[in-house]
């Protein structure tokens, strides 16, 4: 192991509580076009769909799980000098206590990846200089790449945090329309950032992207709306465009007052 590496690892350690996997009972899942808590067990997820898991979240508690998501990787962005970043953010990576308070999982694992195989990543930027084709089906695989900044797509070593800011705005859409990130066919062949951008772009109902389950909370919307905008500003293709956590995290709590 890179002794750099080994030394962020530590100073990883003396930041953050580690604890037991098995103090989390849910985590974020999308299934048949709905957006589920399912339950772990023992500290593992158990598949099957709807059978394990609870019904529908509310507006208020996806807000809930948004800002404190925020939060988290706020404090990841600005906790030392190095500019830790994640790097591999998605909604798989939040677990919730019984409190439905969300924990970032993960950290630290992609910097001991990309720290002891910087000659993989250097060969797959080689052979991926110019762009990375990803084949618009609705797959596990192309979910994970949609999730990833564009940047990132084309060189696994160009993790940052603005990369992550990406992969936030797309966990920010999969919490506010319950669909996944790739390109498969309740996303019109597009990937969902795509998606939602043409919508607002050509001014179409939202309703047409949003979960079924939210426009029975009339009262919301307002809020909802607010939340688009970020994961949009998220999601903008040119990182330095993109906000920074704290602007995030900080929008994110205003929309409790509007």
């Amino acid at each position: 192991m890179d002794p750099t590496t080994l030394s962020d690892l530590c100073e990883i350690d003396g930041v953050f509580d580690i604890n037991l996997i098995s103090r989390f009972r849910y985590i974020l899942h999308i299934h048949c076009g709905e957006l589920y808590l399912s339950i772990m067990w023992n500290g593992a997820f158990q598949k099957g769909g709807p059978a394990n898991t609870l019904p529908p979240l509310s507006w208020a508690t996806r807000l809930k799980i948004a800002q404190g998501t925020a939060r988290g990787l706020m404090h990841i962005h600005e906790c030392s000098p190095r500019k830790y970043a994640h790097g591999n953010i998605k909604s798989s990576k939040i677990l919730l206590d019984d409190d439905l308070q969300p924990y970032i999982s993960g950290f630290g694992l992609s910097r001991l990846v990309s720290g002891a195989s910087k000659s993989t990543n250097a060969a797959f930027k080689k052979q991926n200089s110019t762009q990375v084709i990803v084949s618009p089906k609705y797959s596990a695989s192309s979910s994970v790449v949609y999730m990833m900044a564009p940047e990132a797509r084309v060189s696994v070593s160009k993790f940052t945090q603005k990369s992550d800011v990406y992969s936030f705005g797309i966990v920010l859409l999969e919490i506010l329309t319950a669909r996944l990130p790739d390109g498969g066919p309740d996303n019109e062949g597009k990937c969902l950032e795509s998606l939602v951008r043409k919508v607002f772009r050509d001014e179409r109902p939202l309703s047409e992207i949003i979960d079924p389950a939210l426009l029975l909370e009339v009262h919301a919307k307002t809020q909802v709306i607010a939340m688009f905008h970020i994961a949009l500003n998220c999601t903008e293709l040119d990182p330095e465009v993109r906000p920074r956590m704290r602007m995030i995290s900080e929008s994110l709590e205003r929309i409790k007052s509007q």
